[in-house]
């Protein structure tokens, strides 16, 4: 060959075919035109001796594709997670891609189990959100399978992800009640996941911003599990003899339970401020005006959509973090 760079022609020449056999190879037109296996896998064959060159790696890539991305999430139920799969599905669709969402049930075994199903599945991509403390196990599959991170992304990560702004958007969205008020509690779980760790730290600078000092009682967490954040608050309500003036729930989930538990004792609006990650329509309508920051779930899946081509292509990412900024809903 006169040059280095191998191509198809000389493909087909090396495996005794046409360029246009290999080309629809490549382009998985092989069944389409009656192409042999044994064809199929002599070109492949011959292209994978090659495949330190980036063309052919991404030929081989499109070859072998099966036109499915995995999604481990934690809770389907969770309505975040579930509007995000609806725009994210969406927008996998227009391109002929299909999903295969699984849940990981916020169990770190059942996770890698099957995380390490989908690889066997043979999916072109994964988009996590991970319950992992390590990025160890996902940078071994990424090897093989580009990895995504979404919303649950690990501290000092070597592989990309994508979350919605936290600590900018939280510290707007408390400042004005923090400023009238001398008590802000905080009732969250898993502060250690980074998602929830950046809107505590929203949550303290929004009370910094206005002179509030953060007394540690004001902050109550947990680990998670179904009803955590009626616990929390009832534990709360029975320490101070009296509910809190003004609470900040980290997520969707935990504020319809603290909701749940604030119709029980039968509060009235008047008496309690309430603000909140995660908007979600039904606040429209609630019976408690709530403050909400709605994450931008669009902007998310496109983004998402975007990143994996960038990975299937092996383009080099112009970000390895990709911040979405979200919109501040108020009821009050």
């Amino acid at each position: 060959m006169a040059s280095n760079k191998l191509k198809i022609n000389d493909i087909a020449r090396l495996a005794g075919v046409s360029a246009t056999t290999v080309s629809h190879i490549f382009n998985k037109r092989d069944k389409k035109y009656r192409i042999s296996p044994q064809t199929r896998q002599r070109v492949l064959s011959i292209a994978e001796q090659y495949s330190e060159q980036a063309h052919i790696r991404q030929y081989l890539v499109k070859a072998n594709s099966t036109d499915t991305i995995g999604v481990i999430v934690p809770d389907i139920s969770n309505s975040f997670f579930s509007m995000f799969l609806h725009y994210l599905e969406a927008s996998f669709r227009k391109k002929n891609i299909q999903l295969l969402i699984t849940c990981s049930h916020y169990n770190k075994d059942v996770e890698i189990k099957v995380a390490q199903n989908l690889v066997e599945r043979k999916v072109d991509a994964m988009i996590v959100a991970t319950s992992l403390d390590s990025d160890e196990f996902y940078i071994s599959i990424n090897q093989n399978t580009p990895v995504l991170f979404f919303d649950r992304y690990l501290k000092d990560t070597r592989l990309p992800f994508i979350a919605s702004e936290s600590l900018n958007s939280v510290a707007e969205l408390i400042q004005p009640y923090a400023r009238q008020l001398d008590e802000f509690y905080f009732i969250g779980c898993d502060t250690q996941l980074t998602s929830i760790e950046a809107r505590l730290k929203g949550f303290k600078q929004g009370l910094k911003n206005v002179g509030l000092a953060v007394n540690p009682q004001w902050l109550v967490s947990d680990n998670y599990h179904p009803n955590k954040g009626y616990l929390l608050l009832k534990g709360v309500h029975e320490k101070l003899g009296r509910l809190p003036k003004a609470i900040f729930t980290p997520s969707g989930n935990l504020l319809q339970e603290v909701l749940s538990y604030l119709v029980e004792v039968k509060v009235k609006p008047q008496d309690i401020c309430l603000c909140s990650y995660d908007y979600h329509i039904y606040l429209d309508y609630s019976y408690y005006p709530i403050d909400a920051i709605m994450q931008d779930f669009e902007n998310m899946a496109h983004t998402c959509v975007n990143v994996i081509n960038d990975l299937l292509n092996f383009n080099e990412l112009k970000y390895n973090a990709f911040f979405i900024k979200p919109q501040i809903i108020r009821h009050r």
